[in-house]
């Protein structure tokens, strides 16, 4: 009998041990450290349009899209320019040059969703310096692109920062 007590003792304190121990965890959620990322100053997510080379005129139509900047694996001064293959299909890496927060690619940069190539010129990052829907100051995106499947027209691309509040989402030009 005093086993058996002793028994149903020691696994209560064991449970109450446990489930003060799963209590006391603090959830935390999980944000990437990018305290290493070389260009960390420039990467996120953006809403930018292409433009005619009027610099008005949206091209073929089109509107903003969502587009990423991210560190390449290299962890260097180049980064990628993505529009996760949305309408003009833009995945190319380009050169920052950080302390004047300007940006360009080589001549005829391979552009990994056509298979083609692109020539990113006169690219800049101007910080603060567009006022969104929801009255958010962000920092502003601009580059010019020539595609080889379009050879002699050079596109205008600008746009800004994505905020993630509802009221900036999907912008229209």
């Amino acid at each position: 009998m005093k086993y058996t007590i002793l028994n149903k003792i020691i696994k209560s304190l064991f449970t109450l041990v446990l489930l003060l121990t799963i209590a006391s965890c603090e959830q935390q959620e999980s944000v990437p450290d990018d305290s290493g990322i070389i260009v960390s100053e420039i990467v996120g997510g953006w809403w930018v349009i292409a433009l005619e080379p009027d610099g008005t005129t949206p091209a073929y139509g089109g509107d903003y899209v969502k587009f990423n900047t991210y560190n390449s694996s290299m962890n260097d001064l180049t980064f990628w320019l993505d529009d996760n293959g949305e309408w003009m299909e833009l995945k190319a890496k380009a050169t920052v040059d950080l302390s004047s927060l300007t940006f360009s690619s080589d001549e005829d940069t391979t552009e990994y969703y056509t298979d083609e190539t692109v020539t990113i010129t006169n690219g800049k990052f101007t910080k603060n310096s567009y006022t969104t829907t929801s009255n958010t100051v962000v920092d502003e995106i601009m580059f010019e692109a020539e595609f080889s499947w379009d050879p002699g027209i050079v596109y205008i691309f600008k746009g800004h920062k994505n905020t993630g509040i509802i009221a900036d989402q999907n912008p229209h030009y």
